[in-house]
């Protein structure tokens, strides 16, 4: 499916430009560092300091879910802000420019400002393609979908790695912006066909029973599962389908509550008291 397509190059380019950020952002920081300075460098600082962005950034997820904003509608900006950390992290020009504009005197802490920006931007992209992986992923196959993702995004990875001789701490950084930029035109074709299809759910929401929905969280679920398993005990209607209402037997409970018991025919209440 070309939904689930999308999603995939969305995850495995995003992810390997994250990789490729962990390989180079400490060497371009001592680069651009004074020779008398780099022995010294801060580095547990810096990286306190990309955790606080981070920490922004799944902040600011929790806001726009808190909204109803759809996870495409507000990731699409995110994803091209990190392509624009990263190649203003890599542009001498726009180094020297943004520089004088912040005040900043020295080329190291203008790049700590671009890579907290970026990682900011992780810290939106996890909790995101957690619900967009729940809305578009069948929940079957959603292991072996995750491990045909990071085929292209190991592939990449390593490419980038072996060639980093030729391409230097810029040239990486910029393939890393590259691959954010091609990520969020693989989630603005995602959006796209989505809103075509005119429709408010994605595909793995459509599905009945206790499927997975972005829009019911786990404890909605295991609440549902809970009623369903009460109606069963109480000999309650399951449903009504079209030749008239279905109602459960005596015989269908004790089934039910022999195969969830281990085959002694106690209810799963009974046998969670019991354990407890």
């Amino acid at each position: 499916r070309p939904d689930l397509l999308s999603l995939m190059a969305v995850q495995a380019l995003f992810e390997a430009s994250m990789y490729i950020f962990v390989l180079v952002f400490a060497p371009a920081i001592v680069a651009a560092a004074p020779a008398a300075a780099r022995e010294g460098l801060p580095f547990g600082k810096v990286f306190s300091c990309f955790m606080a962005a981070c920490a922004v950034g799944s902040a600011t997820f929790s806001l726009c879910s808190a909204k109803g904003l759809r996870a495409e509608a507000f990731l699409l900006p995110v994803l091209l802000g990190a392509a624009c950390a990263l190649y203003l992290a890599s542009s001498p020009p726009a180094a020297t420019m943004l520089q004088r504009a912040l005040s900043m005197s020295h080329k190291p802490l203008y790049l700590v400002f671009c890579f907290a920006a970026f990682e900011a931007a992780v810290g939106v992209y996890f909790p995101a393609v957690g619900g967009l992986r729940a809305a578009y992923l069948p929940g079957a196959q959603r292991g072996a979908i995750m491990a045909l993702t990071r085929v292209p995004l190991n592939l990449l990875v390593i490419a980038v790695a072996l060639a980093r001789d030729r391409l230097g701490d810029t040239g990486a950084l910029r393939c890393a912006a590259a691959a954010q930029l091609l990520a969020a035109a693989a989630l603005a074709s995602l959006w796209a066909r989505r809103g075509a299809a005119g429709k408010g759910e994605a595909p793995a929401a459509k599905d009945k029973g206790l499927a997975a929905s972005p829009a019911m969280s786990t404890r909605s679920r295991a609440k549902k599962a809970d009623e369903h398993c009460d109606h069963l005990s109480r000999g309650e209607p399951r449903g009504r389908p079209a030749g008239g209402p279905e109602v459960a037997t005596r015989e269908d409970v004790d089934a039910k509550r022999k195969e969830k018991s281990g085959g002694i025919g106690l209810s799963p209440y009974t046998m969670r008291s019991m354990c407890a």
